[in-house]
This record gives C-alpha cells, structure tokens and sequence, in this order.
C-alpha cells in the first residue's frame, strides 16, 4: 500500500514547538564557535608566517637624527655582508611610533621621546645563522644592538592558538551531540504521542521506512527553521565582536576580520543542522519501529 501524504499531524505536537528554539541555540553558540575558530586561524597564520624566517634588529636611539641615520646605514651595509640574511627592510619612524601608541599613547608621537631605529629582516634557517650570532657582529659596529629572533617567542604563542582552535572544535563537537541528543528525545516523545496512529498505520501495511520518513522530513524542516534563527541571531554578535577587534588597538593584535570564508562556513551550519536533525530522527524512528514488531 502507498502512502503519498502525512498521515501524522505532527505540526501539532508540543515536541515541535520548543525544539526550533533549542536548535537555534545550539546554532548560535555552533556559529559564534567556528567564527572564532576561524578568526583564530587567521591569526594564527600571521603568526606562524613572521615565526619562519623574521628577525628584528633594534638600534638604541643616538644623540640626533643624523646619528641615527649613520648607524643604520652602517648596520644595512654591514648586514649585506652577513652569509643567511635574505632581506633587509628599514621601519620608518612613523611605523615606530604606531607601534608604541598602544603602550604609550599621544606621547609616541613626541619629537622629545628617543625612537629606536629598527630594521627587519629574512634569514635563511637552513644556514648557521643564529640571533645570538648576529649579536656578536652587529654589537662590534654599534654597541647595544638588541636582536629579537620572532620564532622563539612566536612559536609558543602559535601552539597556544592552535589550543584555542581545538578548543573551539570540541565545543563544535558537543554542540552537534547535544542537537543529536536532543532530537532523539523528542523524536521519540513525537512517536509515544502518535503511538495508537503508528499501530494503525502498520495494520494496514505502511512500510518503516514511510513512518521514519514522516518524522525526517518534520525534524528537517525544524532543523532548517530553528537554525536560521540561529544564524540571524549570531550575525549581529559577530559583527560586534569583528568590531571590538578592529578597535581594540593597532599593534596588539594581527587584524581578523569576518571575510566570505567565514560567512561561508557559518552559513554552512544551516544545511548541516538540518541534515543531523533528519538522519538523526529517521534512524530513531526504524529503530523504535523495529523493536515493536
């Protein structure tokens, strides 16, 4: 016998009417977690990149401009010479000071306060090429010269990150057992509800497989409904956050920003929700059904 419509007036149940709301829930926090797990990506990145091959040279500040302009000409002749530095590049004094505004404000900007002179450069790691070496070689030419090697300090902030991430990934993880979990209950009150109309439907010879499909394409719809609202409620919050970032203060942190990758991956969720939540009530219901034969 074929059945071409709902028999289960399933819209009416009490099950239905809180579980989009949960399911938004669930969305929101899934959604504010793989935004953060991608910003923190990206961050990582950044981090990992100036790890690989970047070394600062810091010059202490001499008596007037002019000095400074000596010493660091010598320092970029000198440093041309050295066997395993790729690249060298000056940081201007207006970069110098955006550096220090978030640690000394207006004042960075001051004519009275001494600016280091700084210079960047590429090493090649597969040379014998190490911060306390060039130390040595540059501190001859002018006494004072600090060497900070960014892969020291940066790989621990990297791992720390990478923490982060996996971090954020379980919490993913829990959210979407807690939606399975979730739709397994009321799937399962939904059925001790129409348990009288399930019996009829198998006397006069409904298949499983129509039963459970009553139920998925009902919990897909709910999947679908409840974790749109998740996202609409997730977007306003992350649009705060990305604010908050951008003006937490230059210097501190790389910039991560809520590019389309990110709002591909948050509206991904939607489908996904949807999907779990249909599988997931379809084998609760063979499953059930199974047991009552």
């Amino acid at each position: 016998m074929r059945f071409n419509r709902s028999n289960l007036a399933l819209k009416k149940d009490d099950t239905n009417r809180f579980l989009p709301w949960i399911i938004a829930f669930m969305t929101l926090l899934a959604a504010l977690s793989i935004a953060g797990l991608l910003m923190l990506k990206q961050i990582s990145q950044v981090f990992e990149y100036n790890s690989q091959d970047s070394i600062t040279i810091q010059i202490p500040a001499g008596e007037s401009s002019d000095d400074d302009e000596q010493r660091t000409s010598k320092m970029l002749v000198a440093l041309k010479k050295v066997d395993g530095v790729v690249e060298t590049t000056r940081v201007s004094n207006a970069e110098i000071k955006k550096l220090l505004e978030p640690w000394l404000g207006q004042t960075a900007g001051s004519e009275t306060i001494p600016l280091p002179q700084i210079i960047d450069i590429k090493i090649d790691r597969t040379s014998d090429l190490t911060a306390e070496k060039l130390t040595r070689i540059l501190g001859e030419i002018v006494p004072g010269t600090m060497v900070d090697d960014h892969s020291q300090w940066l790989a621990n902030l990297v791992n720390t990150l990478k923490s982060a991430e996996l971090i954020a990934l379980c919490i993913v993880f829990l959210i979407a057992l807690a939606t399975i979990g979730t739709v397994i209950f009321t799937t399962r009150t939904g059925m001790g509800i129409h348990w009288q109309t399930l019996e009829v439907l198998h006397f006069v010879g409904a298949h499983d497989e129509f039963i459970a499909r009553q139920f998925a394409t009902r919990a897909f719809i709910v999947g679908l409904q409840g974790s749109a609202g998740g996202i609409l409620l997730a977007t306003p919050i992350l649009y705060a956050f990305e604010y908050i970032l951008k003006n937490l203060g230059s210097g501190l942190l790389p910039k991560a920003s809520l590019n389309s990758s990110i709002w591909i991956g948050v509206s991904c969720i939607v489908p996904v929700v949807a999907i779990i939540a249909m599988m997931t009530a379809r084998s609760t219901v063979i499953k059930t059904l199974k047991k009552m034969v």
